[in-house]
């Protein structure tokens, strides 16, 4: 119960500094404060009150997305599509994907901290057929792990929220979790970032996951399992020459 108490802590300091960011910045003059968008009219509502924000604040603009992409990912809140959009449409793609890619790694790290201090009992409780499910695949691939969650996270219907939570139960390391993180995201924050460029003509997802972009995700991820499992058999091979030689 006390760890339930300390995560609920967390998450109220977390929301009341997000808050005081969002609402006690520098606000220019003639700009009304932008508010959290539901909807991609929203967003694009969103996009151009902050682009004025960033004419004359822009260090103020970045603080501002930071807060709110990582609190998203800290606490596991749906959205990334959205923000993902919002930095193409704020920062061009370049700047977008660093600083996108970077505040995901990050802020799945949080989530990763957070889980293994404070979220056993919940994960228990709620969780616990899917880390059953989830500890006997990644056991399978321990001597790939890396490569699996590399996987695992280029494949376009992977729940990254559960993997965030429950990798502490699997036994995987916090610099793998990170890394596979910044790395295997990468194709789909730059595709998501590209669009934000354009944000105008983007009425929906569709119009940036079409059937071929997830179909290269889907091979990409599927090369990336396949390579992993050859490889994976050809040392277990190289092992058992040594064996009987030996």
């Amino acid at each position: 119960m006390l760890r339930l108490f300390a995560l609920l802590a967390v998450f109220l300091l977390s929301t009341f500094s997000l808050f005081a960011v969002w609402n006690f910045g520098p606000l220019p003059e003639g700009v009304e404060r932008p508010r959290f968008p539901r909807d991609l009219d929203g967003l694009q509502r969103l996009s151009s009150s902050l682009g004025r924000y960033e004419e004359s604040h822009a260090y103020y603009t970045v603080l501002l997305f930071s807060a709110a992409y990582v609190y998203k990912q800290t606490f596991a809140i749906p959205g990334s599509f959205f923000m993902n959009l919002l930095a193409g449409a704020l920062f061009g793609t370049l700047r977008g994907v660093f600083l996108v890619c970077t505040l995901n790694s990050l802020g799945a790290s949080f989530c990763f901290i957070l889980s293994a201090l404070f979220a056993a009992p919940i994960v228990d409780r709620l969780l616990k057929a899917k880390i059953e499910n989830l500890r006997l695949m990644v056991n399978a691939e321990r001597d790939r792990l890396w490569v699996f969650l590399l996987s695992a996270r280029v494949f376009p219907f992977t729940p990254h929220w559960l993997l965030n939570v429950s990798s502490p139960f699997l036994g995987v390391p916090l610099w793998c979790h990170t890394t596979s993180v910044l790395v295997g995201l990468f194709p789909y924050n730059l595709l998501c970032v590209r669009a934000g460029t354009v944000l105008a003509e983007v009425h929906s997802m569709s119009d940036v996951f079409d059937f071929w972009t997830l179909s290269e995700l889907f091979s990409v991820s599927m090369i990336l399992l396949i390579a992993a499992r050859v490889a994976r058999r050809n040392s277990m091979s190289g092992l058992a020459k040594g064996v009987k030689v030996s």
